[in-house]
């Protein structure tokens, strides 16, 4: 007789097909997933994806990012504009 994994469980094509049976009946009935994050749904955060909240690791990086990215704005605004930039003990015109 062939060896079988675990008989008390259905084998893998028996649980793709019934899983395809229910995703069919869902997509009948028009239940989706909601967006998480909405008020509409009440599902917890997925761990990955685009709907995945920001790690605070990742919160700080973009938030560094950002104040990077506005210093450089205001200095290039100040070179367009001429105005004169202190650094160290002399004066640099812009």
């Amino acid at each position: 007789m062939p060896s079988r994994g675990n008989p008390n469980v259905p084998n893998k094509q028996r649980r793709i097909a019934s899983r395809r049976k229910a995703q069919k009946a869902n997509a009948i009935k028009k239940i989706v997933k909601n967006p998480r994050g909405t008020a509409r749904s009440s599902v917890l955060y997925p761990t990955s994806g685009p709907a995945a909240p920001v790690s605070s690791k990742k919160a700080r990086k973009l938030e560094s990012a950002a104040k990077h990215a506005r210093q450089r704005q205001i200095e290039r605004a100040m070179a367009a504009e001429g105005e004169v930039r202190m650094t160290g003990g002399s004066y640099v015109l812009q």
